[in-house]
């Protein structure tokens, strides 16, 4: 069971106007515009004074809002869900294209061509390009392309039926993986894997926050026993006060002698520097909280002062079973998530090397339609078209062309064939499986290793909130009995049955049996949080919900 700790509101206090600055009670100087974003995001304020009265759950919205560390951890969702995006990008279709000019002569044996300084000369002049679109289907790697492709040729030859000719043609093939890259291919490889990262980001992001819940409220706790501290210096200081003016009362009445006034007013120095120390104290734990709680908004000459309204001083006597907290931590704690996550990146990671393992056996296929067009060719002594009637039909643009094609009437070609790829020795697919199942059993390893820190946690949390519950009941029987001990002394001293020295002794007692009592509620405080975070229900405990904490500020 989690431990649910009372004193505390247990609604999660989203309440209106409380903004970064906007906070009631408080006296604070007016917040700030939007001119007052400085040029890293962070909000120029001016020095915060006052008072602010803060309940825990107050303190743990405000530190969720403001804190950097962990509007820092906030982007990494962010970077590796592009990531994943990124990865996806391989499967976009691209468009290409290209376009050539070309212009050829040779010699020719033919009587047909024409001579240039009585030698056959023939000559052929290009001008074409292709487009298209080519891309890879997503898991099973196959890959496609469907293009277009146009040209138009002129030929001095007297037998070319077509002067110029204009050719297109519209061609769509494919390749399909039987073996190797079937599925676990690189870019669905890389495509799983960077999902695996985000999901483990998310899972970092929510340790983050319970860390940073526990130290808030660690650093709450911990302002508590402080202030206490300052308290009980405060009041032994006064008593200190007090029995010097006794002291010296009775010294002038001649009741008491010089030395106990000097020992009296050595009591009161060594209470003063004790509650320099403790005021000290207090204030580095004033700075700790507003940090964790305000982010950026501490400045240097700020006087502002938390005053936490929740107290430790109740507390509820818990029989936690050890068991049953491993078990709610195996299944909360976002670490173990983690580590799952890196086995199953690794598990992917084997499969795709045992894939690359394979030979290359791919099915290729092809299928398009062409056509032709152009204008008839004559002879260059001006006599009729070469040949006469054979592409009366062909005669046109390159439009023309295109309806060969388009209406199914031009001829048509397929093809289907494999392509075959075996490495020989495969020395390099070999040892990368080799690695990949190394870094797979280290992985679980690491996990297991994860698993008995987490029982060790978990067992030292419950040992210490046990502890913390026995100690509170130890540190208020001495309380009482110093407490007793030193009213005896004072009543002693009053009929002269005992000195200013002994007095002061009984009051140091008593002191540091109210600091044994302030430190004890404040470990319970610690402990029931420490045991919270190790079973990874701090955040539920809480009442914080991760996806409102993820969204960026």
């Amino acid at each position: 069971m989690s431990i649910r700790r009372p004193g505390r509101s247990r609604s999660w206090p989203f309440f209106l106007g409380l903004t970064t600055l906007g906070f009631a009670p408080m006296a604070l100087a007016a917040g700030p515009d939007e001119s007052d974003l400085a040029r890293n995001g962070v909000l120029d304020v001016p020095a915060l004074h006052g008072q602010l009265q803060l309940t825990l759950a107050q303190a743990i919205q405000m530190g969720l809002e403001n804190n950097l560390d962990v509007q820092v951890e906030r982007y990494e969702p962010l970077i590796t869900g592009q990531q994943e995006d990124i990865a996806w990008g391989a499967f976009d279709p691209q468009y290409f294209g290209d376009v050539s000019y070309g212009q050829e002569e040779s010699f020719s044996t033919s009587a047909l061509a024409p001579t240039i300084g009585g030698v056959p000369v023939q000559s052929l002049e290009t001008l074409g390009g292709s487009t298209g679109i080519r891309g890879i289907i997503p898991m099973l790697g196959i890959t496609y392309e469907s293009r277009l492709d146009t040209g138009r040729g002129t030929s001095n030859l007297v037998v070319a039926a077509l002067a110029p000719q204009y050719n297109s043609a519209w061609v769509i093939e494919g390749r399909v993986p039987l073996l190797r890259n079937l599925i676990w291919n690189e870019p669905w490889t890389t495509v799983k894997t960077t999902r695996i990262l985000h999901e483990g980001s998310l899972e970092r992001f929510r340790t983050a926050v319970m860390n940073t819940v526990q130290a808030i409220t660690d650093g709450y706790w911990n302002l508590i026993a402080t202030s206490d501290q300052v308290r009980v210096a405060k009041k032994s200081h006064e008593t200190a006060l007090a029995l010097l003016e006794q002291t010296q009362t009775q010294y002038e009445v001649g009741v008491v002698s010089k030395v106990e006034v000097v020992e009296a007013e050595a009591g009161v120095a060594d209470r003063e520097f004790n509650l320099i120390v403790a005021k000290n104290r207090y204030r580095n734990s004033q700075d700790v909280l507003i940090d964790l709680v305000l982010g950026p908004h501490l400045s240097a000459d700020s006087t502002l002062a938390f005053e936490p309204t929740d107290r430790p001083d109740d507390y509820i006597q818990y029989e936690i079973d050890p068991e049953l907290a491993v078990h709610r931590a195996f299944e909360n704690r976002p670490e173990l998530m983690v580590a799952n996550k890196e086995i199953q990146a690794n598990e992917i990671d084997v499969k795709f090397a045992k894939n690359q393992r394979l030979p290359a056996v791919d099915f290729v296929g092809s299928y398009g339609y062409s056509g032709v067009s152009g204008t008839q060719n004559t002879d260059p002594s001006g006599g009729p078209p070469v040949p006469p009637t054979a592409t009366t039909s062909l005669t046109g643009g390159y439009g023309h062309s295109y309806n060969n094609f388009l209406s199914g009437s031009g001829p048509n070609s397929y093809s289907v064939g494999a392509a075959v790829s075996i490495p020989i020795g495969n020395t390099a697919a070999r040892h990368r499986v080799s690695q990949s199942e190394l870094e797979l059993r280290r992985s679980q390893t690491r996990k297991r290793r994860l698993e008995q820190d987490i029982i060790l946690e978990v067992r030292k949390a419950v040992r210490d909130l046990h502890s913390a519950q026995e100690g509170i009941e130890a540190a208020e029987r001495r309380s009482a009995a110093a407490r007793e001990q030193l009213r005896a002394a004072q009543i002693k001293l009053e009929y002269g049955e005992s000195t200013p020295f002994d007095v002061l002794l009984k009051e140091r007692d008593y002191v540091e049996a109210e600091s044994s009592e302030i430190v004890a509620f404040q470990t319970y405080r610690t402990s029931s949080t420490a045991l919270d975070r190790a079973q990874g229900t701090i955040l539920r405990s809480n009442n914080v919900a991760i996806d409102q904490v993820q969204r960026l500020r």
